[in-house]
Order: C-alpha cells, then structure tokens, then sequence
C-alpha cells in the first residue's frame, strides 16, 4: 500500500465527524500496523473489493465513541447500546464511501461491503498478511480514535 492512499481516508475522517456529528477532530501520528490487537473498545470494519482490495476499519475507546455518536443522534448516549454500534457502523460506512469517490478520479473503482462492529478490550480483526495496514490516529479534545486501513491494488487490467 502506498502512503498516499491514506489521504482520502484521512479527509473523509474529518469531514464526516465535522458534517454528521459536529465534531472537531484533528490528525495525530501515521503509523504502519504490525498486529491484529485493536487498541480501543468498538471498530467498525468494511471491506473493500474491485480494482482494490482490503479493508478500513475506525476503532474508538467507549467514552469517545459515545460522545460521537451522541453528537450524530443528537441525543446524550450514556452507555453502549444498538444504536451506538449501529452508528459506528455507518461511521467507517460514510468514511469508505468518501474515500472511494477520490479514488474512482484515479481509476481505482471498488465496491464496499456492509458494515460490521466489533466491540470489546482486547479484540481483534485479522488482516492479510500480504497487505500493509496503515493507521492515522486522531484527536478529539484529549481522547484519540484511530482509522487503519488496508489495501492493495489489483495487478490486472480488468
């Protein structure tokens, strides 16, 4: 995976936090995945298939994902609930899609999948050993989520 290919990632985290659940986030630190260990309580993963394939998965500690969600239901989540992890759901479904417009310009058309979240200390979501997952912290106030993203173009001219 290059680099670059974080970027519309990067974007469409932004924008859609700022549009969908008026929050202010900012970028942190870019780092290369080396484990299957989710640092945070929830992710919502969807995978990728088309002229790239793989996956984007965005993990928040509970607290943060909480107050996220309140902010795009417009109504105070206190505790984890369905509609909390079916919002985080619809989070990395809005960030995919975004990312996927730029990426469509630069000939990379692909499809995604539904949605899944995972909830859960320690848990885990396996990646391909053959794709670099590359993963962007950001920061809302003092807490931090983070997006990683898999992906590796196709080979063929299909």
């Amino acid at each position: 995976m290059k680099a670059e290919m974080i970027n519309p990632f990067i974007t469409a985290t932004l924008n859609v936090l700022s549009t969908m659940a008026n929050v202010e986030a900012r970028k942190g630190e870019i780092y290369i995945k080396q484990d299957d260990k989710m640092a945070y309580d929830i992710s919502g993963v969807i995978g990728i298939a088309g002229k790239m394939s793989g996956f984007v998965v965005v993990s928040f500690p509970e607290s943060l994902a909480l107050k996220i969600v309140s902010g795009f239901l417009g109504e105070d989540k206190t505790e984890m609930s369905k509609d909390v992890v079916d919002a985080v759901g619809e989070f990395v479904n809005m960030i995919a899609g975004g990312s996927k417009r730029v990426f469509a310009e630069q000939g990379y058309k692909y499809n995604i999948g539904i949605p899944n979240v995972i909830t859960g200390k320690n848990h885990t979501i396996n990646r391909p050993s053959n794709i670099m997952c590359v993963g962007v912290k950001f920061y809302v106030g003092d807490e931090c989520f983070a997006i990683e993203v898999a992906l590796k173009p196709r080979e063929d001219n299909d």
